[in-house]
C-alpha cells in the first residue's frame, strides 16, 4: 500500500508539472525570467492541484467523516493561485491588492504553515514512539464496530495491544468503549472478544469499561478502574491520535502515561493525520479558555 500510494503522488506531481509547463509556456521567456519565483510558486500550487484533487476521491470513497472538504478546498484554492500567479507573469494581474495587504497575506500564511509543521511533527513524533515495556496497564480505545467486528482502525488498536500483551506477560488491558446505535456490541465486547479468541490472550488479564462514548470517557472511565493516578499506563491507539490521547489522558488524571501506537493505515492515515492539527489547536484553545 504505501508504494501504491508512493507512486500514485509521484504521478499526480509529475501531471501537475506537466500541467504548469503547457499553462506557462506561451508568454514570453522574458517575462518568465522576469519572474523567476512566481514561476516556482506556478509548478508547486500545480503539483497541490493535482494531488489533492486526486486524494479528494480518495477520502470521498474511503474516509468520510470530519473535514472531509479540507481537500477540495485545497485544490480550488491552487488552482486559483495558480490563474492569478499566470496573469501576474504576464503582468496583467486580476486582482490589485495594496502592498500592506499583500504582506499580511503572506505573514499569516507562513504563521499557520510554521504553526501547522510544529503540530504536525508532534503527532509525528507520537506516532512513531517506543512503547515502554512492563507497563501495569495499557488501555485500548474504542473506534467503531461494524456489527460484531471491528472496524479497521480498532482492528489495528487491538493487534497492537496483543502484541504488547503478548511481550509484557504481567500488563493487564482494559478494554474501553460503549456501543453505538448502529452496533450489536459494545466496543469493548468486540476488543475482549478478540483478544481471546484471536490472539488467546488469558480472560482474566482483560478488563472492560463498556459505558464511554467518547476519547474523553474511554480515558475518565477507565481511569476509575485503574484506581491509581501513579499506574505505569499506555494508551494505545492509532498512530495519528497518540499524540492528542496523551494530552487527554493527562488531563483525566493520568500522572505516568506513555504511547502505544498502532498501526495508521494509508491511504486514509494522511487525512486523519493531517485532520489531527485541527483536533489538537482545538485541544489548546478549549484548555486555555477552561483555565
Amino acid at each position: 500500500m504505501k508504494v501504491y500510494v508512493l507512486s500514485v503522488s509521484i504521478l499526480m506531481i509529475a501531471a501537475g508539472q506537466l500541467f504548469a509547463y503547457s499553462f506557462l509556456r506561451k508568454i514570453e521567456k522574458g517575462k518568465r525570467r522576469k519572474n523567476r519565483f512566481r514561476v516556482i510558486l506556478v509548478s508547486v500550487y500545480s503539483a497541490m492541484l493535482f494531488w489533492c484533487g486526486m486524494y479528494s476521491f480518495v477520502c470521498l470513497i474511503c474516509a468520510g467523516g470530519r473535514l472531509i472538504f479540507l481537500w477540495p478546498a485545497l485544490s480550488l484554492f491552487a488552482f486559483a493561485r495558480v490563474i492569478m500567479l499566470r496573469a501576474e507573469i504576464k503582468e496583467k494581474p486580476i486582482l490589485h491588492f495594496p502592498r500592506w495587504l499583500r504582506y499580511v497575506y503572506r505573514f499569516v500564511l507562513a504563521s499557520c504553515l510554521m504553526l501547522f509543521m510544529i503540530v504536525e511533527g508532534l503527532v509525528i513524533r507520537s506516532m512513531t514512539a517506543e512503547p515502554k515495556s512492563g507497563l501495569d496497564y495499557i488501555v485500548v480505545l474504542g473506534a467503531g464496530v461494524n456489527g460484531e467486528k471491528p472496524s479497521n482502525p480498532l482492528q489495528m488498536r487491538i493487534q497492537k495491544a496483543a502484541e504488547y500483551l503478548k511481550e509484557n506477560p504481567d500488563t493487564v488491558v482494559i478494554a474501553s468503549g460503549g456501543q453505538g446505535r448502529d452496533e450489536q456490541i459494545s466496543e469493548a465486547e468486540c476488543i475482549r472478544r478478540q483478544l481471546t479468541e484471536v490472539y488467546h490472550i488469558p480472560a482474566e488479564r482483560i478488563l472492560s469499561e463498556e459505558r464511554s462514548t467518547s476519547t474523553e470517557e474511554n480515558l475518565r472511565y477507565s481511569m476509575q478502574i485503574i484506581g491509581d493516578a501513579y499506574a505505569s499506563t499506555g494508551i494505545v491507539t492509532n498512530g495519528f491520535h497518540e499524540y492528542r490521547a496523551m494530552l487527554l489522558a493527562k488531563q483525566e488524571g493520568y500522572r505516568n502515561v506513555h504511547p502505544v501506537p498502532a498501526i495508521t493505515l494509508l491511504p486514509t492515515g494522511i487525512h486523519y493525520t493531517v485532520r489531527e492539527f485541527f483536533g489538537v489547536i482545538h485541544f489548546w484553545i478549549k484548555s486555555i479558555l477552561k483555565n
